[in-house]
This record gives structure tokens, C-alpha cells and sequence, in this order.
């Protein structure tokens, strides 16, 4: 998380946890993967990656208070899941139409749900960055998993707030269309 100590330690922890539980899992033989074990294989690996930063921030003084965000997609067939924590996002973009997968753990989302801010208003809001799920923070955090229908052609994106938050989706869209 920007702006915190060790952000980059934190994500680099993070992203090294998750693929490595990830590759672990995928090489166990066995035959087609359900969505619950899907799911429960995502959280499990999200778990990990959060119980080693936290135990990292509570044991070096330099890295007290650090935390990321998180967003990982496992393909399956003709289904993505994708799984988030904080306002890392993940984006599909289909027949040149880009659409949001994943929905921000932030203090701004809950202001819009809530109807206390249009999304034209949350662009100028001074509480953009504040997210209410985030990796190492607490000694366990709750991975949020949706499945997603793929079809030939969809282009899926992960990014953290860094190109989400300095590009609009337009741009964003332009640019996936470009490649």
C-alpha cells in the first residue's frame, strides 16, 4: 500500500505466497477442479501470503504496519476466478466493452453503495485510497472469489490502484483494444 512502510515488501511477500501455494496446488494429480476447491484453494493461498506479512510486521520493527492489496485470477476451462482483497482490480474486456470484475473493498465503494456519493463525485473524494480489506494487517483477512464465464477472445487485466487510479476505464479499455 502506497504511502506505508514496506508496501513493497508486503507485496512482494504477498504475490511470492500466492504463486507458490498456487503452483504447489495445480500439481497435485488429480482430475477436475470443482469450484468449491477452486475457492477454497484461493483462500487458502490468500491466508498464507496474510499470515506471513503480518507476522513480519509484528516482528521487525521496520516493517510494522505494512499491508497490501491483492488480485489473482486462476483460469479454469471456460471460467476465470478471480480473488481480491483492497482496490487491486481485475477487468475483463469482451468484444471491445471493458467491464470491472472485481469491487473495490474501499471506504469510497461503501460511500457509493450507500448512495452518499455518485461515482462522478468519488473521482474528486479525498477518500480514494482508504481500503477496508487489506494483506497483513490483521492476523487473518477474507478473500473475496467470483467466478466469471470466459469466451474466445476476452482479454482479463490485473492491476493495482497505481493504473486504476490514474486511468479512467476508457483509457484503460483503449489501451487492452490497442494490444
Amino acid at each position: 500500500m502506497g504511502g506505508y512502510n514496506a508496501g513493497e515488501v508486503a507485496s512482494a511477500m504477498a504475490v511470492d505466497h500466492v504463486c507458490d501455494d498456487m503452483a504447489r496446488w495445480l500439481a497435485q494429480p488429480s482430475g477436475p477442479r470443482d469450484e468449491e476447491e477452486i475457492r477454497t484453494a484461493l483462500m487458502a493461498s490468500a491466508q498464507h501470503a496474510n499470515q506471513a506479512v503480518f507476522d513480519a510486521s509484528q516482528s521487525r520493527a521496520e516493517y510494522a504496519g505494512m499491508g497490501t492489496t491483492l488480485v489473482a485470477a486462476l483460469f479454469n476451462e471456460d471460467r476465470v476466478w478471480v480473488g481480491h482483497i483492497g482496490d487491486s482490480r481485475a477487468y475483463r474486456l469482451r468484444g471491445g466493452k471493458l467491464e470491472q470484475l472485481s469491487r473495490d473493498h474501499s471506504l469510497l465503494q461503501e460511500q457509493i453503495d450507500a448512495g452518499l456519493l455518485t461515482p462522478e463525485e468519488a473521482v474528486y473524494s479525498m477518500n480514494r485510497n482508504l481500503v477496508t480489506r487489506a494483506v497483513g494487517v490483521e492476523p487473518a483477512v477474507e478473500l473475496e472469489v467470483v467466478g466469471h464465464a470466459l469466451r474466445p477472445g476476452d482479454l482479463v487485466m490485473l492491476c493495482s490502484d497505481g493504473l486504476s487510479d490514474m486511468l479512467p476505464d476508457a483509457a484503460i479499455a483503449q489501451v487492452m483494444r490497442a494490444s
